[in-house]
This record gives C-alpha cells, sequence and structure tokens, in this order.
C-alpha cells in the first residue's frame, strides 16, 4: 500500500494544480472540489490527527490576511477573484490544504522548524511565481524586496502553524 504521508502530498500537489489551472481559466471550483475530497479523505477516522479541523480554520483566517494583504500593497493581482481587493476564494483553498500537510507528510518538519522556515521561506514564494508563470496570478513589483519579504513571512507562517499543530495536539 501507498504509505499515507506521500498520498497526502499528492492531494496537496492536486489542489494546488486545480487551484492554479483553475484560476488561471477564471474558475474557482476546481479548487473547492478538490478540496473538499482532500478533507473528506484526510478527516477519515483512520488518517485524522488531533488538531486537523482547528489548524484548517487558522491557516484558512491566516491566508485570507496575508493575501489580501499583498493585494492592497499592489504587490499581487489574483485571477478568478470575486472581489478584486481582497484574496480569492482558490488561494485561500491552498492555504486550508497547506494545514492539511502539517501534521501529515510535513509532519517530518516538526521537531525542525529552522528547516522548515528556511524550505518555506524558498519554497513558497516559488509557488507564486509557479502559480504566475500558469496564468493564475501577477506579481507587480519586479524587485528582490517583494521576494525578501514574501520569504520570510512564509519564513515565519510555516513554523508558526508546526508550533500551533503540537499545541493543539497537546490540548485536545
Amino acid at each position: 500500500m501507498v504509505n499515507e504521508r506521500i498520498l497526502n502530498m499528492v492531494w496537496m500537489q492536486a489542489l494546488w494544480f486545480a487551484a492554479v489551472i483553475g484560476a488561471a481559466a477564471g474558475y474557482n471550483w476546481p479548487a473547492g472540489l478538490v478540496l473538499l475530497a482532500f478533507i473528506v479523505w484526510q478527516t477519515r477516522p483512520v488518517r485524522h490527527a488531533k488538531g486537523d479541523v482547528q489548524l484548517v480554520l487558522v491557516a484558512v483566517v491566516m491566508g485570507f490576511l496575508f493575501d489580501t494583504l499583498w493585494v492592497k500593497l499592489d504587490w499581487l493581482v489574483f485571477q478568478a477573484a470575486a472581489t478584486p481587493r481582497l484574496a480569492p476564494f482558490w488561494i485561500v483553498m491552498l492555504w486550508a490544504g497547506l494545514a492539511l500537510t502539517i501534521n501529515h507528510s510535513l509532519a517530518w518538519l516538526q521537531s525542525n522548524w529552522g528547516l522548515g522556515a528556511l524550505m518555506s521561506g524558498v519554497a513558497c514564494p516559488l509557488s507564486y511565481l509557479g502559480a504566475e508563470k500558469l496564468g493564475a496570478v501577477q506579481i507587480i513589483p519586479d524587485s528582490n524586496l517583494w521576494w525578501l519579504i514574501m520569504g520570510a513571512t512564509w519564513a515565519a507562517v510555516v513554523p508558526f502553524l508546526l508550533w500551533l499543530s503540537s499545541k493543539l495536539k497537546s490540548a485536545l
């Protein structure tokens, strides 16, 4: 049987492509559909980890706030945004998917927040660049400052989610 952590990672990648390609085509529903399937699969009692649902809720709020901030700073323009000055549904669904990886395919980072910070500080801005190349978002500033701020933000967000995950597991 395929390792559960690998399947969790595959679900996240499927969500990323559904969200980004859907948004590039002007649709939000592919992200919602794949996220719903991911949630159903991940929250079954045999796979569910303590704190998954709470972590998703926190990540959705954080994602909405951070990506709305990037929009309001005129750093990002998202496709398929129902309200142009707010983070769109599809990007917030990606944050929910990220939260579903914290206790599963990314669980190995829970004992190494520094590596989590380094990896997310590099990989997450590259994810936005990939989404731009596929037509789902436009990155406005053409400067190293954007990359530094985005990288620093993600280098803080992922370790925070790793920390919160451990707190939720011990509290619930």
